[in-house]
């Protein structure tokens, strides 16, 4: 944990050396800041979705181990961003242990004072100006950061989405209060 000039007491890579599913859960409720200063947006983290290394059929890591997904093999906290479609960038946070390639997609955020979520990876992306320049870079080392402190939350554990393979595992987390406004 780092404590930064701007007093937000922020994660670092180390927290995220746990299960990619714990890691996953655990994101729900804390707060992403991107950017620093007037450049600044921020929002609470409410839906990710865990991608668990080389025996997951939904990872990158299975089925397009080298290019950008290699980043996946990182220490922990390492910044993982892809061109969903070749064009919309989604944030992961590599987990576990190095050499395992697992990361946590962060699937949705909400902003205070907004009535609803933003949901899905690339709006969320676009909404904290994340870009593909982000890919590489270590939590809290740059222009990423993520809050100490966590939000109470009650979590639904569901099959994770907008994946072919590997569906029926039980490895998406969203705040119920998210899901119970969704749709």
């Amino acid at each position: 944990m780092a404590i930064l000039a701007d007093g937000l007491a922020t994660l670092d890579g180390d927290h995220f050396r746990v299960r990619v599913t714990e890691a996953a859960r655990d994101l729900i409720g804390r707060m992403i800041v991107v950017g620093r200063g007037a450049e600044q947006r921020s929002a609470i983290v409410v839906e990710t979705e865990a991608y668990a290394g080389l025996d997951d059929p939904a990872s990158h890591a299975a089925f397009r181990p080298g290019g950008r997904a290699a980043v996946m093999a990182s220490e922990p906290g390492t910044i993982y961003v892809y061109a969903a479609y070749g064009m919309y960038p989604c944030l992961n946070i590599v987990a576990d242990e190095r050499g395992v390639s697992s990361a946590v997609l962060v699937r949705g955020v909400w902003v205070d004072g907004d009535e609803r979520a933003v949901l899905g990876p690339g709006l969320t992306t676009r909404l904290l100006g994340i870009t593909l320049d982000d890919h590489g870079s270590m939590i809290g080392e740059g222009r990423i950061r993520i809050s100490s402190v966590r939000r109470d939350a009650t979590i639904s554990v569901l099959p994770r989405v907008g994946i072919r393979r590997g569906v029926e595992l039980p490895w998406r987390f969203i705040d119920q209060r998210v899901e119970r406004n969704c749709g």
